[in-house]
């Protein structure tokens, strides 16, 4: 078993590959073909032959019967004598003549005995004692190659009439010997042009499938802007636009993982820098100066808060989005925990907070992450609308459900960038409209996201270039515990 650090072998490698097995696949499904037409037309012939003779015999039998007493019975030995290459003799006994016996027969097979002296009173005499009243009797001719079928009319005790057919088998060696020399160049051939196809076909098919192989390849190098060329083949084609796909959302992850990186280490350098640029000041400098030290602690906390915001950010989407998290979810007033959101930011001077929401709205959720929700979705409209206006309404819709805003003014975001925003460390840059320096970790929305999926609610963003942006979310509305 070949290690998956190991790489097969040519030879190993050329009778695993699709294109081997397709080619032999192809080649012996002709070889079987081939093998059941020399079987059957060839070795079984004979017997075929034999018994189709047979058959032919006895269903003359059965319309000489049915045409017995009729005027037509001479029209139908000779036809069939005629058609099938028969001899045939009619014997009626003195017994039905009411004197001499009388006997009609006619010979189309060419032999140079006549029926009439193949027929011996032996035939009679066993044909009569036999219960099922037809019976085939061996022609001892020099080819041994004939038969004679015997069968009467009316019953044992009392035949009105004997039915003689006489069938000559024509030699079939020297026929077997030509369709087996035909067939035997014919399958060569068959064989050669086989062969040249399941390569072909092989390669067909096997070609797009070494070229999708390489591609990806170079996804394990590292180079994911892989673009694998289209095919005829219906599951190629979907295999290849998956691949494209899989390629552009892997460029994606990675510049989003470059992206993570350089806001984290950006993140974390910044404020570390700082407190340790502000505690050298403390022991340097303001450490005897007690006005300029609070100033300079001050800062040094401030610092410290945003580092433990950026984890407890990173903590808090990581659990939610592994499932950790244990909703506690209850029917809660909504309309009340809305009001207590925004009256912690009813100390702000840059930016005012409009709530229009109706009273006494019931949901089911946990409190505790949906008012988690809310605040970053009312942080981040504050952060980068650019307004001095933010709008949060609660209000109902159709279908019993109730709808939650967060809105601005504000200049907006472009279609192509709304699909990322709800990424996480993915921030729009739009920083020469900001009113203040944007402080976020970039994983609000992210966690907005994780907590309003594990509630199973609906959610979006609205935005236009211009006009502003509103963020919301859809659920039912509950009614209140009693």
């Amino acid at each position: 078993m070949t290690k998956p650090d190991e790489k097969p072998g040519k030879s190993g490698y050329f009778l695993g590959s699709i294109r081997f097995k397709i080619w032999r696949s192809l080649s012996l499904y002709t070889a079987a073909i081939l093998i059941f037409l020399f079987i059957s037309q060839v070795v079984f012939m004979p017997a075929i032959y034999e018994f189709i003779k047979t058959q032919e015999c006895i269903s003359t039998s059965v319309e000489i019967k049915r045409a017995w007493n009729t005027d037509n019975i001479k029209n139908v030995i000779d036809e069939n004598a005629r058609n099938k290459q028969l001899g045939i003799l009619i014997h009626f006994p003195s017994s039905v003549t009411g004197g001499l016996p009388f006997t009609y027969s006619r010979d189309t097979t060419g032999s140079s005995i006549s029926i009439d002296r193949r027929v011996s009173d032996e035939m009679v005499d066993e044909l009569t004692r036999s219960k099922t009243g037809t019976i085939f009797f061996p022609v001892n001719d020099e080819t041994k190659q004939s038969f004679l079928l015997a069968t009467f009319v009316g019953t044992p005790e009392e035949p009105v009439g004997y039915i003689f057919i006489y069938a000559f088998l024509e030699p079939t060696g020297t026929t077997t010997q030509i369709l087996t020399n035909i067939f035997v160049n014919s399958s060569i051939l068959i064989i050669l042009v086989s062969l040249v196809l399941s390569v072909i076909i092989s390669s067909r098919i096997s070609e797009p499938l070494i070229r999708i192989s390489r591609s990806t390849d170079k996804l394990i190098t590292g180079d994911f802007k892989v673009e694998a060329s289209p095919h005829d083949y219906s599951e190629i084609v979907i295999l290849t636009d998956n691949l494209n796909k899989a390629s552009e959302e892997i460029c994606k992850t990675e510049n989003l993982r470059k992206d993570l990186l350089a806001n984290i280490s950006h993140d974390l350098r910044t404020p570390l820098t700082m407190i340790k640029a502000y505690a050298e000041m403390i022991r340097d400098l303001s450490g005897n100066n007690p006005e300029k030290r609070e100033k300079h602690l001050g800062v040094i906390i401030d610092e410290a808060d945003r580092l433990t915001l950026l984890v407890n950010d990173i903590l808090n989407l990581s659990k939610l989005q592994s499932g950790a998290v244990q909703m506690e979810r209850k029917v809660i007033n909504f309309s009340v925990l809305l009001q207590d959101i925004v009256s912690r930011f009813s100390m702000l001077d840059e930016t005012k907070i409009i709530l229009d929401c109706e009273d006494y709205v019931f949901i089911n959720a946990d409190s505790k992450q949906i008012g988690q929700a809310v605040y970053n979705l009312i942080i981040n409209a504050i952060n980068y609308s650019g307004v001095d206006e933010v709008y949060v309404r609660l209000y109902d819709i159709d279908g019993g459900q109730v709808r939650f805003e967060v809105a601005d003014k504000g200049v907006g975001i472009s279609a192509d960038k709304l699909p990322y925003i709800w990424d996480r460390y993915y921030k729009v840059n739009r920083s020469e409209n900001y009113k203040r320096t944007v402080k976020g970790t970039g994983l609000g929305l992210s966690i907005v996201r994780s907590v309003f999926e594990c509630h199973g609610f609906r959610y979006g963003v609205d935005s236009t270039e211009g006009e502003g942006t509103t963020f919301w979310f859809e659920c039912v509305r509950e009614q209140p515990d009693i």
